[in-house]
């Protein structure tokens, strides 16, 4: 079974939809031989087409925009239709060099995803799409003055895979039947995400963090991004003791369009930080997090106060590594996976009730975060859900 993997980012480029995908066939392939997989892969951060290998994986990169900052003032829809067609040309170009595939498996949405997803259309070739973010439509974008060349139709199969409930909702809103899609979960590999020894726990601490082995550690592990709302735990740690430190970790897109503005979210949370006196208190790490199930084993509480999000893949790994998790309220995301009591409580973006909800989650005894891990990994742990995705791949090959 040849498999085209389509993903809007990929890396080295930071992305979180392009990790998973990445993963999940690293996995898949490892135990299923006849599955042969092509990547081709967008970029937010790159503007030039490039072949590499990343981790035993050939990738095309296919980023060639004539205009990379339309702007906002007067020609800008020629320019991003100028845009698209670019990319999209270049992306149906390299397609046609490579064996016909038997399934088109695409991740997120820019104008490489709606090229390939026109590809499986045009040439009867079914579609799995991974629905990775929040979103108004699951259908791909097409610019308007792009819609003779290319089509927003779905191919004759197609499967859309969804990370929440709220997604799902969305697929239905928009005419996709029920027996197309499948909701769940994104996959926890439990060979990594599980609950270490309290000796582990320390080491891990003092090899990660300026913090002790008695400080009550928050973690955060998020792109530097406005809606990921960093600054947000910087003012519950002024509501809480001294003694409930914070770790901040993640990249930052230091080229590309948005490179300036997430450069300023980095510096003016490192203001706020030193503003406040809570230098003493935060460890910011700058960077992809390859380790990110350490900075869980080492913590004792995850926040997670995004704006929002398509499902929030750290509350499922926290949980499988033992850690209660305080989140922001987000309907049919975070108050599916949080019950309040059990693995953590779900809150209002209001400083000293995310505080208070923190000091609560504090005191969960270690036999029943034990349970809510084993618990979480029955229903997302990668063992469960890759055998899910090869009789999907299989089915869709048929």
């Amino acid at each position: 079974m040849n498999v085209l993997l389509i993903s809007s980012k990929y890396m080295p480029e930071y992305s979180g939809s392009g990790y998973r995908a990445h993963n999940l066939y690293r996995r898949v392939t490892s135990g299923n031989p006849d599955i042969k997989v092509n990547v081709i892969s967008g970029s937010e951060t790159e503007n030039t087409c490039s072949d590499y290998e990343y981790d035993g994986f050939k990738v095309r990169r296919i980023s060639c925009k004539p205009f990379p900052s339309p702007g906002k003032v007067f020609l800008r829809a020629l320019k991003i239709s100028m845009n698209f067609h670019s990319e999209y040309a270049a992306t149906m170009e390299y397609i046609r060099t490579l064996p016909r595939p038997d399934l088109i498996h695409i991740f997120g949405k820019n104008y490489v995803t709606a090229a390939a997803m026109n590809y499986a259309r045009v040439n009867g070739i079914p579609a799995i799409i991974e629905l990775c973010n929040e979103m108004d439509t699951p259908m791909q974008y097409i610019p308007r003055l792009n819609r003779i060349e290319a089509s927003t139709t779905l191919p004759a199969r197609y499967h859309f895979i969804c990370i929440s409930e709220r997604l799902k909702g969305t697929c239905v809103r928009s005419g996709i039947p029920e027996q197309n899609l499948w909701c769940r979960p994104n996959p926890i590999d439990e060979s990594r995400f599980k609950i270490v020894s309290s000796t582990e726990k320390i080491f891990l601490r003092k090899k990660l963090s300026k913090f002790g082995e008695n400080d009550i550690v928050i973690s955060y592990i998020a792109k530097f991004i406005p809606r990921k709302n960093h600054k947000f735990l910087v003012e519950v740690l002024k509501c809480l003791p001294s003694e409930y430190k914070l770790f901040l970790g993640g990249p930052i897109v230091d080229s590309g369009p948005l490179a300036e503005r997430d450069s300023s979210v980095f510096t003016d949370l490192g203001g706020m930080i030193s503003e406040h006196g809570l230098d003493s208190r935060v460890h910011v790490e700058k960077g992809f997090i390859g380790n990110i199930q350490e900075c869980y084993q080492m913590s004792d509480i995850y926040g997670f106060p995004p704006i929002s999000e398509g499902l929030g893949t750290p509350l499922l790994e926290s949980v499988a590594c033992g850690l209660p998790v305080v989140a922001n309220k987000i309907e049919g995301i975070t108050d599916v996976w949080i019950q309040d009591g059990e693995n953590g409580y779900v809150s209002e973006l209001r400083p000293e009730l995310f505080a208070e909800r923190i000091i609560r989650a504090s005191g969960f005894s270690k036999d029943a975060l034990r349970i809510q891990s084993e618990k979480i990994l029955k229903i997302a742990g990668t063992s469960v859900i890759d055998m899910q995705y090869i009789e999907l791949i299989k089915m869709m090959c048929k």
